[in-house]
Protein backbone atom coordinates (compact mmCIF):
# COMPACT_ATOMS: atom_id res chain seq x y z
CA UNK A 1 0.00 0.00 0.00
CA UNK A 2 1.02 3.44 -1.05
CA UNK A 3 0.06 6.65 -0.05
CA UNK A 4 -1.85 7.53 -3.49
CA UNK A 5 -4.70 4.27 -1.88
CA UNK A 6 -4.52 6.28 1.23
CA UNK A 7 -7.64 7.88 -0.36
CA UNK A 8 -9.87 5.64 -0.68
CA UNK A 9 -9.33 4.09 2.44
CA UNK A 10 -10.21 7.37 4.05
CA UNK A 11 -13.34 7.53 1.41
CA UNK A 12 -14.43 4.70 2.66
CA UNK A 13 -14.48 5.14 5.95
CA UNK A 14 -15.76 8.41 6.12
CA UNK A 15 -19.10 6.71 3.99
CA UNK A 16 -18.82 3.90 6.91
CA UNK A 17 -20.00 6.74 9.29
CA UNK A 18 -23.81 7.80 10.47
CA UNK A 19 -26.05 9.42 7.69
CA UNK A 20 -29.32 10.46 8.22
CA UNK A 21 -29.75 7.85 11.15
CA UNK A 22 -28.98 5.23 8.04
CA UNK A 23 -27.19 2.22 8.34
CA UNK A 24 -23.83 1.65 6.39
CA UNK A 25 -23.56 -0.92 3.48
CA UNK A 26 -20.32 -2.71 4.77
CA UNK A 27 -18.25 -5.26 2.86
CA UNK A 28 -15.23 -6.96 3.59
CA UNK A 29 -13.04 -4.00 1.41
CA UNK A 30 -14.89 -1.11 3.91
CA UNK A 31 -13.82 -3.36 6.96
CA UNK A 32 -10.07 -3.30 5.95
CA UNK A 33 -10.76 0.75 5.74
CA UNK A 34 -12.18 1.09 8.93
CA UNK A 35 -9.23 -1.15 10.49
CA UNK A 36 -6.61 1.29 8.73
CA UNK A 37 -7.84 4.25 9.90
CA UNK A 38 -8.26 2.59 13.47
CA UNK A 39 -4.56 1.70 13.61
CA UNK A 40 -3.16 5.13 11.87
CA UNK A 41 -5.13 6.86 14.85
CA UNK A 42 -3.41 4.11 17.56
CA UNK A 43 0.15 4.70 16.45
CA UNK A 44 -0.23 8.37 16.11
CA UNK A 45 -2.29 9.59 19.05
CA UNK A 46 -0.12 11.85 19.91
CA UNK A 47 0.31 13.45 17.00
CA UNK A 48 -3.21 14.44 16.39
CA UNK A 49 -5.31 17.58 17.70
CA UNK A 50 -8.31 15.94 18.82
CA UNK A 51 -10.75 19.10 18.94
CA UNK A 52 -10.26 19.56 14.90
CA UNK A 53 -12.88 16.58 15.05
CA UNK A 54 -15.23 18.34 17.44
CA UNK A 55 -19.29 18.76 16.18
CA UNK A 56 -18.98 16.55 13.19
CA UNK A 57 -20.91 14.22 14.91
CA UNK A 58 -24.14 15.28 16.36
CA UNK A 59 -28.02 14.40 17.39
CA UNK A 60 -30.70 16.72 17.66
CA UNK A 61 -29.68 18.70 20.88
CA UNK A 62 -26.06 17.35 21.52
CA UNK A 63 -22.64 17.03 19.86
CA UNK A 64 -19.71 14.77 20.07
CA UNK A 65 -16.41 16.24 21.19
CA UNK A 66 -13.03 14.98 19.32
CA UNK A 67 -11.78 13.64 22.02
CA UNK A 68 -14.76 11.12 22.79
CA UNK A 69 -14.97 10.52 19.14
CA UNK A 70 -11.23 9.12 18.74
CA UNK A 71 -11.74 7.29 22.53
CA UNK A 72 -15.03 4.96 20.75
CA UNK A 73 -12.92 5.06 17.53
CA UNK A 74 -9.79 3.47 19.33
CA UNK A 75 -11.79 1.24 21.35
CA UNK A 76 -14.11 -0.62 19.27
CA UNK A 77 -13.93 -3.95 18.48
CA UNK A 78 -15.20 -3.45 14.93
CA UNK A 79 -16.73 -1.30 12.17
CA UNK A 80 -20.15 -2.65 13.79
CA UNK A 81 -19.35 -1.73 17.09
CA UNK A 82 -18.15 1.31 16.40
CA UNK A 83 -20.80 2.47 14.18
CA UNK A 84 -23.43 1.53 16.76
CA UNK A 85 -22.05 3.95 19.74
CA UNK A 86 -21.99 6.54 17.27
CA UNK A 87 -25.34 5.97 16.13
CA UNK A 88 -27.73 5.77 19.17
CA UNK A 89 -26.19 9.19 20.46
CA UNK A 90 -24.85 11.09 16.98
CA UNK A 91 -26.77 9.51 14.02
CA UNK A 92 -25.65 12.55 11.88
CA UNK A 93 -22.14 13.35 10.47
CA UNK A 94 -20.74 16.02 8.13
CA UNK A 95 -18.65 14.03 5.93
CA UNK A 96 -17.32 17.04 4.11
CA UNK A 97 -15.93 18.52 6.93
CA UNK A 98 -14.20 14.69 8.21
CA UNK A 99 -12.73 14.05 5.41
CA UNK A 100 -11.08 17.07 4.69
CA UNK A 101 -9.42 16.65 7.88
CA UNK A 102 -8.62 12.92 7.77
CA UNK A 103 -6.95 13.54 4.24
CA UNK A 104 -5.13 17.35 5.75
CA UNK A 105 -3.76 14.68 9.47
CA UNK A 106 -3.17 11.46 8.04
CA UNK A 107 -1.11 12.38 4.64
CA UNK A 108 0.64 14.59 7.03
CA UNK A 109 1.28 11.66 8.91
CA UNK A 110 1.94 9.60 6.09
CA UNK A 111 4.45 12.32 4.58
CA UNK A 112 6.46 11.90 7.49
CA UNK A 113 7.19 7.93 7.40
CA UNK A 114 5.46 7.36 10.72
CA UNK A 115 5.22 3.70 9.69
CA UNK A 116 2.64 0.91 9.42
CA UNK A 117 0.16 3.38 8.86
CA UNK A 118 -1.76 1.32 5.60
CA UNK A 119 -1.59 -2.59 5.62
CA UNK A 120 -1.88 -3.82 2.41
CA UNK A 121 -0.94 -5.04 -1.52
CA UNK A 122 0.41 -1.98 -3.67
CA UNK A 123 0.71 -1.80 -7.10
CA UNK A 124 3.92 -3.95 -7.22
CA UNK A 125 1.73 -7.24 -8.24
CA UNK A 126 1.00 -5.35 -11.80
CA UNK A 127 3.04 -6.21 -14.54
CA UNK A 128 5.63 -3.73 -15.67
CA UNK A 129 3.16 -2.24 -18.63
CA UNK A 130 0.82 -1.09 -16.36
CA UNK A 131 2.44 0.20 -13.50
CA UNK A 132 4.62 2.41 -16.23
CA UNK A 133 1.12 3.41 -17.63
CA UNK A 134 -0.26 4.36 -13.90
CA UNK A 135 3.02 5.83 -12.84
CA UNK A 136 2.65 8.30 -16.10
CA UNK A 137 -0.72 9.17 -15.05
CA UNK A 138 0.24 9.86 -11.49
CA UNK A 139 2.89 12.14 -12.75
CA UNK A 140 0.23 14.43 -14.73
CA UNK A 141 -2.07 14.04 -11.33
CA UNK A 142 0.99 15.32 -9.33
CA UNK A 143 1.52 18.26 -11.80
CA UNK A 144 -1.99 19.06 -11.80
CA UNK A 145 -1.81 19.00 -15.52
CA UNK A 146 -5.74 17.17 -15.87
CA UNK A 147 -5.64 17.92 -19.33
CA UNK A 148 -3.30 15.31 -19.64
CA UNK A 149 -4.57 13.60 -16.64
CA UNK A 150 -7.85 12.71 -18.19
CA UNK A 151 -6.25 11.62 -21.70
CA UNK A 152 -4.32 9.23 -20.68
CA UNK A 153 -6.83 7.91 -17.55
CA UNK A 154 -9.35 7.47 -20.74
CA UNK A 155 -6.57 5.76 -23.32
CA UNK A 156 -5.88 3.29 -20.39
CA UNK A 157 -9.29 2.42 -19.54
CA UNK A 158 -9.95 2.37 -22.91
CA UNK A 159 -6.97 -0.02 -23.55
CA UNK A 160 -8.56 -2.39 -21.00
CA UNK A 161 -12.10 -2.32 -21.99
CA UNK A 162 -11.20 -3.72 -25.34
CA UNK A 163 -9.30 -6.04 -23.84
CA UNK A 164 -11.87 -7.22 -21.44
CA UNK A 165 -14.88 -7.08 -24.22
CA UNK A 166 -12.29 -9.25 -26.70
CA UNK A 167 -12.77 -6.22 -29.27
CA UNK A 168 -10.73 -6.56 -32.58
CA UNK A 169 -9.48 -3.30 -34.53
CA UNK A 170 -12.37 -4.60 -37.15
CA UNK A 171 -15.11 -4.92 -34.80
CA UNK A 172 -15.67 -1.63 -32.42
CA UNK A 173 -19.73 -1.36 -31.88
CA UNK A 174 -19.44 1.48 -29.77
CA UNK A 175 -23.01 2.06 -31.30
CA UNK A 176 -24.21 -0.34 -28.76
CA UNK A 177 -21.37 0.68 -26.05
CA UNK A 178 -23.07 0.19 -22.69
CA UNK A 179 -25.20 -2.82 -24.05
CA UNK A 180 -22.25 -5.12 -24.98
CA UNK A 181 -20.30 -3.73 -21.75
CA UNK A 182 -23.60 -4.88 -19.17
CA UNK A 183 -24.04 -8.00 -21.24
CA UNK A 184 -20.07 -9.01 -20.43
CA UNK A 185 -20.37 -7.82 -16.79
CA UNK A 186 -23.06 -10.01 -16.53
CA UNK A 187 -21.54 -12.86 -17.85
CA UNK A 188 -18.64 -12.14 -15.31
CA UNK A 189 -21.17 -12.56 -12.56
CA UNK A 190 -20.48 -8.48 -11.69
CA UNK A 191 -23.49 -7.60 -9.20
CA UNK A 192 -26.56 -4.74 -10.39
CA UNK A 193 -24.72 -2.89 -8.54
CA UNK A 194 -21.12 -3.33 -9.59
CA UNK A 195 -22.53 -3.29 -13.25
CA UNK A 196 -23.77 0.23 -12.28
CA UNK A 197 -20.75 1.80 -10.92
CA UNK A 198 -18.46 0.45 -13.72
CA UNK A 199 -20.59 2.42 -16.14
CA UNK A 200 -20.91 5.60 -14.47
CA UNK A 201 -17.01 5.26 -13.73
CA UNK A 202 -16.68 5.07 -17.53
CA UNK A 203 -18.94 7.78 -18.47
CA UNK A 204 -17.77 10.11 -15.91
CA UNK A 205 -13.67 9.30 -17.82
CA UNK A 206 -15.03 9.79 -20.83
CA UNK A 207 -16.89 13.35 -19.48
CA UNK A 208 -14.14 14.69 -17.98
CA UNK A 209 -12.11 14.19 -21.05
CA UNK A 210 -13.92 15.64 -23.58
CA UNK A 211 -14.51 18.56 -21.30
CA UNK A 212 -11.23 19.08 -20.13
CA UNK A 213 -9.25 18.48 -23.63
CA UNK A 214 -6.86 21.58 -25.12
CA UNK A 215 -9.47 21.83 -27.61
CA UNK A 216 -12.29 23.81 -26.34
CA UNK A 217 -15.42 22.01 -25.29
CA UNK A 218 -18.29 22.05 -27.74
CA UNK A 219 -21.26 20.36 -26.25
CA UNK A 220 -23.00 21.74 -24.21
CA UNK A 221 -22.86 18.93 -21.69
CA UNK A 222 -18.85 19.32 -21.94
CA UNK A 223 -19.37 23.01 -21.11
CA UNK A 224 -20.93 22.78 -18.27
CA UNK A 225 -18.55 19.67 -16.54
CA UNK A 226 -15.66 22.56 -17.62
CA UNK A 227 -17.59 25.13 -15.76
CA UNK A 228 -17.60 22.88 -12.82
CA UNK A 229 -14.48 21.77 -13.17
CA UNK A 230 -13.45 25.67 -13.00
CA UNK A 231 -15.08 26.40 -9.58
CA UNK A 232 -13.67 23.25 -8.19
CA UNK A 233 -10.95 24.41 -5.31
CA UNK A 234 -7.33 22.72 -6.03
CA UNK A 235 -7.73 20.33 -3.26
CA UNK A 236 -10.93 19.52 -4.11
CA UNK A 237 -9.74 18.89 -8.13
CA UNK A 238 -6.84 16.43 -6.32
CA UNK A 239 -9.28 13.96 -4.66
CA UNK A 240 -11.77 14.00 -7.27
CA UNK A 241 -9.11 12.52 -9.92
CA UNK A 242 -7.60 10.22 -6.68
CA UNK A 243 -10.94 8.72 -6.61
CA UNK A 244 -10.75 8.15 -9.99
CA UNK A 245 -7.88 6.80 -10.38
CA UNK A 246 -8.73 4.23 -7.43
CA UNK A 247 -12.20 3.53 -9.48
CA UNK A 248 -9.56 2.48 -12.64
CA UNK A 249 -7.91 0.01 -10.58
CA UNK A 250 -10.77 -1.23 -8.63
CA UNK A 251 -11.68 -1.96 -12.03
CA UNK A 252 -8.63 -3.73 -13.08
CA UNK A 253 -8.53 -6.15 -9.96
CA UNK A 254 -12.10 -6.88 -10.43
CA UNK A 255 -12.11 -7.71 -13.83
CA UNK A 256 -8.45 -9.30 -13.05
CA UNK A 257 -6.73 -8.04 -16.40
CA UNK A 258 -4.01 -7.64 -14.63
Amino acid sequence: MNKRELGLHIDNFVKLNPKQNTRPNINKYKQNSFFIIQNSFKENKKNIITSNYDDIFYGKNSKLLGKKWIEILLSSKDIFEYHKRIRDDFPYCKPRKLIKILINDLFYLYKNNIPNILIEDSEKKYKNELRKKLEKIRYFLDEQDWSNYFFNLQKLMHEYLITFLNWKKDSFNYESYNKIITKKLIDKNFTEKEIIEYLKFIQKVNLYRNALSKVKPGKESNKKIYEEWNNFSSSSKERFCWKIYFELLNFIKLTKLN
